[in-house]
């Protein structure tokens, strides 16, 4: 099968793990392919992934569906819905493979949807038998009783025009006896859903359970998924099967984690559980929550085998998605550095000729960097931020685009809005939100973690908001929606130095119980000497490298962008340290707070994962100062171990980070 030009490392490796679960070779053989359950939160790549995948295995009998889409009728999509459209998918006629056909699964169809008698049973079946054996006729072409099947099935409200295109037809004006081989079908329905009733007997049966209360539907809709798997065995497995069928069925399913793809899923996997099963349906299937089919397989497993982040990527290039009793479970991994430094160089490559490039001789490493710092490989948002970056006019600096791809509409004045990326990555990061929790959210990008915001006091203004909040957390926490919120929280109004940015800042540090976290939201309100207070009672009584720590961890704090964008990175260094007061360690701590604060650090910083502000210091100008102010540190230092860590850390900023 052909690659996939352009797609990131981690899509190449998802589709080279279903490449291999394909049996592409000839042969009798019929082997139960894996369900794959992709898992990822808003702006992942799942969709995407999912839409390449069907483009990449077209040859492929192969069917998709969105669960979370709703039907013609704008209702949302049930079971029965997704299940009669992926049997209608999968009849595509594809040149390297004899069409596929469902008759089992055809008959129950049509007893699902035929119209029957509920006072009278013995009135029942032959209401049935009259839906199957119009008119008493022993014998008439196949192609005479299409049409009435089809009348049949779209009498019935709620079923969709194209659902009776999934029974079988005969071309070629062949006349077969259309009463045999219906009743032959019924049979072989009933012995595939495990029943040995008379055929219109159990037929009306299936009509009652699926049309009864939602445990019995349970139960029709489970014989649906036994008929529909029953008829994709016997294609593979008959002579003219074993012979011709040299590839499985892809089954594409997005937003599983709906209640229709929960519900498939779970009828598939418990189908897949009865003994000596098999079938040819490998199914990838994406989901941003853990669907509950998931969640009851989880139970009892012991949690680190559960970990899905690490446990499906042993390295960035290899996906080993976790097994969980019948289910293989991947998490859907931002993009690494490479990956986002790859598209960069893409989008330098599709600028006009004699556009301004980035003022770095290794311009691709820079604008990954860059733009990695501020997305951390969030696909979505790398991809609009790449996007706002190439739309630039031709000549504009580089330094000018990368501090206004994120800017906020309405902050900067002047600000073409088709340049700025951000309400697309809110849209897409952070949909469906209520209006009480859009106000509330950005005072909660201030705190350390979702868990500080949800308990500080006043935060977070109702129990209503705090139910909203819980739901949304994990896509706060992302690092590009924290200062997307943080510039909102910014930009709200309020008085000179009691605005809803101090507010925010004063609530979290009064909730705070240790005196590093207090200096963390210090540094946050600007109080740069209350931060340095701390570090200068540390240096000389912790360790080097537990001090380090420290400092990184600080430095982290959210920044201010007064007037909408940041200021040049030299005159904010300069505005903020002022002439540092005290011995030599304050003033070389506080130059060094405050240019960490600033700028982006190296892969090899302690707190590397934790969020930074990305476009402070777009070319890395201060790295000189911090690599001389450990340097000063270093003469300072006492303990032979703290030299040297010092020394390193040094080290660290003597070259670009990039």
């Amino acid at each position: 099968m052909p690659e996939w030009p352009g797609r990131s490392a981690r899509d190449q490796a998802i589709r080279r793990y279903v490449d291999e679960q394909v049996d592409w070779e000839p042969g009798p053989r019929l082997a139960t392919p894996p369900a794959l359950l992709l898992l990822g939160p808003h702006g992942s790549g799942k969709s995407s992934l999912l839409r390449h995948l069907e483009h990449w295995g077209q040859r492929l009998p192969l069917a998709s569906a969105d669960l979370a889409a709703a039907t013609p009728e704008g209702q949302s999509k049930s079971f029965f819905d997704a299940l009669t459209e992926l049997v209608f998918k999968l009849q595509e006629v594809k040149d390297d493979y004899p069409p596929l056909v469902f008759p089992s699964f055809s008959v129950l169809l049509m007893a699902v949807v035929t119209g029957v008698s509920t006072q009278s049973r013995e009135r029942a079946v032959q209401e049935m038998r009259a839906a199957f054996e119009p008119n008493g006729q022993q014998e008439y072409a196949y192609e005479k009783l299409q049409p009435l099947i089809q009348g049949v099935a779209t009498a019935i409200g709620g079923v969709p025009a194209w659902v009776t295109q999934v029974i079988p037809v005969i071309r070629g004006g062949q006349r077969i006896r259309a009463a045999v081989e219906i009743r032959r079908r019924v049979s072989h329905a009933a012995r595939e859903a495990g029943h040995n009733h008379a055929a219109m007997d159990f037929l009306v049966r299936v009509n009652r359970l699926f049309n009864g209360p939602s445990v019995q539907r349970d139960e029709a809709e489970a014989l649906l998924m036994r008929a529909f798997l029953a008829d994709l065995r016997a294609a593979y497995t008959d002579r003219r099967g074993r012979r011709r069928r040299t590839a499985h069925c892809l089954l594409l399913l997005d937003n599983v984690d709906h209640e229709a793809g929960n519900r498939l899923l779970r009828l598939l996997l418990e189908s897949r559980a009865a003994r000596e099963h098999t079938d040819p349906l490998l199914v990838v299937a994406g989901a941003r929550t853990r669907p509950e089919t998931l969640a009851r397989r989880e139970e009892g497993t012991q949690s680190a085998v559960l970990d899905y982040r690490t446990g499906s990527w042993p390295d960035e290039t290899v996906f080993q998605p976790v097994r969980v009793r019948g289910l293989h479970v991947g998490w859907l991994r931002d993009l690494n550095r490479d990956e986002v430094l790859h598209h960069a160089g893409a989008v330098l490559k599709a600028l006009p000729e004699r556009a301004r490039q980035p003022e770095t001789p290794d311009q691709a490493e820079w604008l990954g960097w860059v733009v990695h710092g501020a997305t951390r490989g969030q696909p979505a948002a790398t991809g609009v931020v790449l996007e706002a970056l190439g739309r630039f006019p031709a000549d504009t600096d580089w330094e000018t685009r990368v501090r206004q791809c994120l800017a906020l509409p309405g902050t900067v004045p002047g600000l073409d809005l088709a340049l700025t990326a951000a309400d697309q990555v809110l849209d897409r990061l952070l949909p469906h939100l209520e209006t009480a929790l859009w106000r509330a959210l950005p005072s909660t990008a201030a705190a350390l973690t979702p868990d500080q915001a949800e308990a500080a006091p006043g935060l977070l203004p109702s129990l209503a908001a705090r139910n909203w909040y819980e739901a949304v957390a994990t896509d706060v926490a992302q690092p590009v929606v924290r200062f997307l919120l943080l510039r909102l929280l910014d930009a709200a109004p309020g008085d000179p130095g009691a605005g809803p940015w101090e507010n925010a800042c004063h609530t979290l540090r009064a909730a705070a119980r240790d005196e590093r976290t207090r200096a963390y939201y210090d540094l946050a309100c600007e109080d740069v000497a209350g931060a340095v207070d701390y570090l200068r009672r540390r240096f000389g009584t912790v360790p080097a490298d537990e001090w380090c720590a420290d400092l990184s961890w600080l430095q982290r704090a959210p920044a201010r962008w007064r007037g909408g964008l940041p200021e040049p990175a030299r005159a904010r260094y300069e505005r903020l340290v002022g002439g540092a007061v005290g011995d030599e360690a304050r003033q070389v701590i506080t130059r060094l707070l405050v240019a960490g604060w600033i700028t982006t650090h190296p892969r090899t910083d302690p707190c590397v994962e934790l969020y930074e502000d990305p476009f402070g210091d777009p070319y890395a100008e201060l790295y000189g100062d911090i690599a001389e102010d450990f340097r000063a540190l270093r003469r300072l230092a006492r303990d032979a171990n703290d030299l040297f860590v010092f020394r390193e850390r040094a080290k660290q900023y003597e070259r670009k980070p990039w």
